[in-house]
């Protein structure tokens, strides 16, 4: 994700969010290099995009969000795979917080090896959405068993 995409993705955000991230959020994000990923899922026009930031042992993914038009085409799944590999190189867990009314969301991520380890009480009450979140997280994505997994989802993808 670069400058020049943030007005189609703030675009998808609208769609999808009651108060989406601000064009300052994502120039602050984008800005961080170093330890911040911004990817896209652009086949003629951005329809999705995911975000993940490196901590210490853990990769957060901050975002991953498709176009309402373009659900259930595995877009999702692509951006999350693509965040999940970059994690395998820098960290040895992969945690996120997803609506706790979003079972949908949250069977893509189970499909990633992320499982529920708690709730996180009010955590959505300031941005319009059901305000409780599911804190999910995968240990150990630095072993063979998880880069398994991505590549059984990856080849799963080539022929969907």
């Amino acid at each position: 994700m670069t400058l020049d995409h943030l007005p189609e993705v703030m675009a998808i955000d609208s769609q999808c969010y009651p108060i989406p991230w601000s064009r300052e959020v994502y120039e602050s994000e984008l800005a961080r290099t170093d330890d911040r990923l911004y990817v896209i899922a652009r086949p003629d026009k951005v329809v999705g995009h995911a975000g993940v930031a490196f901590e210490a042992d853990e990769a957060h993914i901050t975002t991953v969000t498709v176009a309402p038009d373009h659900r259930g085409q595995g877009i999702g799944a692509r951006l999350l795979l693509a965040l999940a590999l970059a994690a395998r190189r820098h960290n040895t867990s992969l945690a996120l917080e997803v609506e706790a009314d979003n079972p949908s969301a949250q069977s893509l991520y189970r499909r990633f090896g992320l499982a529920p380890v708690g709730i996180q009480r009010g955590y959505y009450a300031d941005m319009g959405l059901s305000p409780d979140a599911v804190v999910m997280r995968a240990d150990n994505i630095h072993q063979s068993d998880y880069a398994d997994r991505l590549v059984k989802i990856a080849v799963e993808l080539d022929y969907a």
